[in-house]
């Protein structure tokens, strides 16, 4: 992977830089016809339904000008009343029609969209939950809220906007046109000459209009992310009394997107009055050459009058048209937005002839591994290599930034090595599948998250086919039980978003059940007890080592208390492992790890009472 790959992939997906105008091959007609796709599930019987209202609102469209000519002529040479009456109803009747296939055409096309957007918003998330870490560490969360609503939203606008506009408008067309040359051609020919200017303009303006949709589309991304930070931050916003700053700092962001929004909305409304224009001028020609005509006796005044309505009635779906080409280039720009993620590979994949990882106790061996997160920055770990049998405990210390975590990482491969390999049993992580591998891999980290439900779903997530008992006897080994009993609703109390409803211990005492109830042979534990006060890391250490018992276990601590019955301890420093051995043998080395465990005694503090550092 190259060194810009970090700068490539923010780009990517907070569309920004030279890659957020990377189209696919075809541009964005092959978005066009990708995103049609999507609506051929539903070809029948709803789109069949929808078009076929559509060719019956058409043709009723085309009926009205004959039917006014009639009426005309009718009044013109007054013969019977009853027949103006029944002419009346014929119109009423005709109207009636018009009013329902309108009804059913708008409520189908509406449906279809719906469900086109369900669709997009499910293959999104579908392909959210299988990207890797590093797309994450990257992404902004805001931003892809952002693109899973209001993009898919107006993606799916497109299906709905050719189906009902480019389909049904351009078959009033036709049946107008249709209607106004059979009419009278000639007035057609003065009435059409307008129709070529028309369209130049109206191709132009649709080409600014995508331009500038990709900065308002970006700018409303931002906006998302600032609302989604502060919210997230608002204990940190409210303890510095920053407040005043926030609001100020979402009211600049909103007064860059409304300039660019407004610049949206100027190019959009310049089509409606330009074809208005355009059009005046055509029927004023017409009016100039028809009056003569009907006055000298030439041409009657109900082919004069029908020739008149139709020729406004056209010029509706032509408005109608170039605006729908309008929401459709904007739409086309989110379309492309959302298809920067579901076509993002992901660099995490399974093998093609993958392997499955049985349940029973494994080895875990890092061979010459080394990585790095962008190799501008240099290597996170250097030629690491690191055994550790079955059933074994072993911890890695070290000073932050040494890349304990990111070694821990590679074992569930959120990440995989550029050189070496990690191997489970003697093979490479890389040939099993991933399903398989990470349902053999327990994860307990410093920083718990629970989601926002239930204590019981919290516990069971990652095994919902476990029984309530099963998640009541995880919930006493971690030493839950007790805090869970007393709360109102018990294991049904709701810990609210990320669990703010918990302390932080009770947080860690849910996350070593849910470990403890997925029963995994290997635990990884990322400084677990790193975040918490004295009684209550006595309370979730105890509960850690009935944990650890009977399992591959990589303990990555901190508080060297936590890790002296570890059966072997490795050191860390920038990357590569510097001494290896017990406590009392690396304690005595007089060493990295001597030293770490200095810096750990208060001054005049018992032996064996350890601060953090």
């Amino acid at each position: 992977m190259s060194g810009n790959w970090r700068k490539s992939l923010a780009a990517l997906i907070l569309g920004a830089g030279p890659d957020a105008q990377r189209l696919p091959p075809g541009g964005y007609r092959a978005i066009y016809v990708r995103l049609l796709k999507y609506a051929r599930p539903y070809l029948f019987p709803d789109m069949v339904l929808a078009i076929t209202t559509m060719v019956l609102l058409s043709a009723s469209n085309g009926a009205v000008p004959f039917l006014i000519k009639k009426f005309i002529d009718q009044l013109s040479s007054f013969k019977s009343l009853a027949d103006v009456h029944l002419l009346s109803l014929e119109i009423l009747g005709l109207f009636i029609v018009r009013a329902l296939t309108e009804f059913i055409s708008d409520y189908v096309t509406g449906v279809i969209g719906m469900r086109t957007a369900c669709d997009l918003r499910a293959d999104f998330n579908d392909r959210l939950q299988h990207l890797p870490l590093s797309f994450f560490n990257w992404a902004s969360t805001g931003g892809l809220l952002m693109r899973v609503l209001s993009d898919v939203t107006a993606a799916s606008s497109v299906v709905t906007a050719t189906l009902f506009s480019i389909v049904g408008d351009s078959l009033t067309l036709v049946a107008l046109t249709g209607a106004v040359f059979v009419t009278d051609w000639r007035l057609a020919l003065i009435g059409f000459v307008v129709f070529p200017a028309a369209v130049l303009p109206v191709i132009r303006v649709a080409k600014r209009v995508r331009r500038a949709t990709r900065d308002t589309r970006q700018k409303l991304s931002d906006i998302s992310a600032l609302v989604q930070e502060t919210a997230q931050g608002c204990r940190v916003v409210k303890a510095f009394g920053m407040e005043d700053h926030e609001s100020e700092r979402f009211r600049r962001e909103l007064r860059h997107q409304l300039r660019f929004a407004r610049r949206v909305m100027r190019i959009s409304a310049s089509t409606d009055p330009l074809i208005e224009i355009l059009g005046a001028i055509g029927v004023v020609a017409i009016l100039w050459v028809g009056t003569g005509s009907v006055i000298q006796g030439t041409r009657s005044a109900g082919t004069f009058g029908a020739f008149i309505a139709a020729m406004l009635l056209l010029y509706r779906p032509f408005k109608r048209l170039a605006g729908t080409n309008n929401a459709i280039q904007q739409g086309l720009i989110s379309a492309e937005r959302i298809f920067q993620v579901i076509d993002h590979v992901p660099e995490i994949l399974d093998a093609t002839d993958a392997l499955g990882l049985e349940a029973r106790t494994h080895t875990i061996e890092f061979r010459n591994v080394s990585f790095h997160y962008d190799a501008a920055t240099g290597s996170v770990l250097h030629g690491i290599n690191l055994h550790i049998r079955a059933g074994e405990v072993v911890a890695l210390v070290g000073m932050s930034g040494g890349g304990k975590s990111t070694l821990a990482d590679l074992i569930p491969r959120f990440y995989d090595p550029q050189e070496g390999a990690v191997l489970i049993d003697g093979i490479d992580v890389r040939r099993y599948s991933i399903r398989s591998l990470r349902s053999q891999i327990a994860i307990v980290g410093q920083n718990t998250f629970l989601f926002n439900d239930n204590i019981c779903a919290n516990i069971r997530y990652g095994s919902p086919g476990k029984s309530f008992d099963e998640v009541v006897s995880a919930a006493r080994l971690a030493n839950a039980h007790d805090f869970i009993s007393r709360l109102p609703q018990g294991y049904e109390t709701g810990v609210g978003e990320f669990g703010v409803r918990l302390s932080g211990g009770e947080r860690q005492r849910i996350a070593i059940a849910r470990a403890l109830l997925k029963n995994a042979p290997i635990l990884i534990l990322d400084e677990p007890t790193s975040n918490l006060d004295s009684g209550s890391e006595q309370v979730v250490q105890d509960a850690i080592d009935g944990l650890m018992q009977n399992r591959t276990t990589l303990l990555i601590a901190h508080r060297l208390s936590t890790v002296r019955h570890a059966d072997r301890i490795f050191v860390l420093v920038k990357g590569k492992i510097v001494e290896q051995g017990r406590h009392d043998e690396l304690h005595a080395l007089a060493g990295e790890y001597r030293r770490l465990c200095d810096l750990q005694f208060v001054s005049r503090q018992p032996e064996g009472e350890m601060a953090n550092f």
